[in-house]
């Protein structure tokens, strides 16, 4: 919570220096204003210390994404179901339901708890700090699964780590969202993703080369890997400057001045930046003193419960379309009849093609749209699931290569369709004022999404269970066709908006679908005329 006393000393001092910035505050909103117009490549050229320092962001990424990947398909190794199964009565090894479930689901909803823990102690603290106290527990984590000799402690290693990484991500994304200029936000908040999707490659390559060894060290090295991803991340945040959006609220100007100059070098106009962002978040200031700082109520009330009820959508939508199933795509395959070896192959092939995908739609997303890239990939998704549901008629082992194909290759469309997506429009919905708690929210979503999808869906194509088999396509097609139609109506194309403009989107009711049509000049209008009516409702 930020101390009402500093706010008003913090508006005071503002009011104060209006007459000797306002040439500098009317230079930073031309150049706001003229970068709206910028290519990629220019945008590119014009921040590139931002592009630098977003590394540490992408870092969070890393560690996600090396996690997710070594909780899934770790235990597909022959060492870790021989070291932590059980035998059948025809002596073959297999690993109890109950656990496979428990370490999957446990280190989401700790995730889950993470993000909310970390949005307390962010808006306290700091961003970067708050990352860095992270990377140590997640470290500390990774040791009790490296030592583990029963299944208990193995799922109070995993559990310690996704309360860290629940964290990490959380603020590591708040942070991106708060030091990116306007077209730089969809970028860095796609990077984010194809670092995750390049640690699941690397993460599934380092576990393939393990699979031929039985001994315990075998599964031990993969996790000891996450060692070096933890420091990566701790050391990263531990030399990038903090957010000047913080640091403002907290009434730390001349250290946010001074961020501000770090971000964006001596030649590049810092004054003028911050002297615009100084006064977007004067106009928040002015916002928490008429509503108070906000809290994660204040998500569910008036204009912000739309936007917070798209994150939740965007986050479920997700795992509507399948993502658990196909996360659990190798272990799906050797048990339909496809050798490991082969099942690894193909999945490292499906991480390896998104990464380029994902790339590739830093150019089509500025072109489509977010929300024409949600859309277009649910629809996509829903076709992709249909044909694997129908393939599992056939008895051919060519049907079996097909599903396996078709598996990964959406595995490469729901991460740039989807996944991106849902970080992109997540970071540019919230406003200044809820940001972290909003962020918080989305990594929260994510991790519950994926702890219920992950514990739910072994039960529909298990053998012992639903035994759906590749069935199991009809489901997330089915589901698909529902994500598609509450999409259709909630979820927004924010491209080129400012904070303030999307607040003056929301608060006037103006349905999603119509968005675009405002960037035409009517938003910004609109968005000075509600800093207008709070600056005089404050004055009242």
């Amino acid at each position: 919570m930020i101390d009402t006393k500093d706010e008003t000393m913090y508006v005071e001092d503002a009011a104060s220096e209006t007459e000797t910035s306002s040439a500098e505050q009317r230079h930073g909103a031309e150049l706001f204003e003229h970068e709206r117009r910028l290519t990629l490549l220019q945008v590119f050229k014009t921040y590139p210390r931002i592009l630098l320092l977003s590394l540490a962001a992408c870092s969070a990424g890393v560690l996600f994404g090396y996690d997710v990947i070594v909780n899934g398909a770790s235990i597909s190794l022959p060492s870790f179901l021989l070291y932590f199964g059980s035998m059948t009565p025809d002596h073959k090894p297999y690993l109890p339901s109950i656990w496979t479930s428990l370490w999957t689901a446990m280190s989401q909803l700790l995730q889950a708890l993470g993000g909310l823990i970390a949005g307390f102690i962010a808006d306290r603290i700091g961003r970067k700090y708050t990352i860095v106290g992270f990377s140590v527990i997640s470290a500390a984590g990774v040791a009790v699964q490296f030592i583990a000799a029963s299944r208990g402690v193995l799922l109070a290693g995993k559990m310690i780590n996704g309360l860290a990484i629940g964290s990490i991500l959380t603020v590591a994304t708040t942070w991106a969202s708060e030091i990116a200029p306007l077209r730089l936000r969809a970028p860095i908040q796609s990077a984010i993703v194809l670092f995750t999707v390049m640690m699941q490659a690397f993460g599934l390559v380092a576990i393939r080369q393990q699979v031929t060894i039985i001994e315990p060290r075998a599964f031990r090295f993969v996790f000891a890997l996450q060692w070096i991803f933890c420091g990566l991340t701790g050391l990263s945040f531990l030399v990038v400057p903090e957010s000047p959006t913080w640091l403002l609220l907290r009434n730390r100007t001349a250290d946010a001045k001074r961020a501000v100059r770090t971000m964006y070098g001596p030649s590049n106009h810092p004054d003028a930046r911050f002297a615009h962002i100084q006064h977007e978040v004067q106009l928040e200031l002015l916002a928490q003193k008429a509503h108070g700082t906000g809290s994660f109520i204040d998500l569910y009330r008036g204009s912000n419960l739309k936007r917070t009820l798209t994150i939740h959508l965007l986050f479920f939508g997700v795992g509507l379309a399948g993502a658990s199933f196909l996360a659990q795509s190798i272990y799906f395959l050797i048990i339909a009849g496809l050798p490991p070896i082969n099942a690894f192959d193909v999945s490292c092939g499906g991480f390896g093609l998104a990464i380029f995908t994902i790339i590739a739609s830093w150019i089509y997303l500025d072109r489509l749209g977010r929300r024409s890239l949600w859309l277009g990939g649910v629809a996509g998704n829903f076709v992709i699931m249909l044909i694997i549901g129908c393939l599992a008629y056939s008895t051919a082992k060519a049907s079996l290569w097909a599903i396996a194909i078709l598996m990964n290759l959406l595995v490469c469309w729901q991460n740039t369709t989807l996944t991106s997506s849902s970080y992109i429009i997540a970071a540019e919905l919230s406003s200044y004022r809820l940001r972290g708690k909003s962020q918080a929210i989305a990594i929260m979503s994510n991790a519950i999404t994926t702890w219920l999808f992950n514990f739910v869906v072994p039960y529909i194509y298990n053998v012992d269970s639903g035994n759906l088999g590749a069935k199991t396509g009809f489901v997330f097609a089915g589901a698909s066709i529902l994500l598609f139609a509450a999409s259709y109506f909630v979820v927004p194309n924010l491209k080129d908006f400012s904070t303030d403009e999307v607040d003056w989107l929301y608060e006037s009711r103006i349905s999603v679908r119509e968005f675009a049509k405002y960037n035409d000049g009517r938003a910004r209008d609109g968005a000075v005329e509600l800093a207008l009516q709070k600056t005089r409702s404050q004055g009242a």
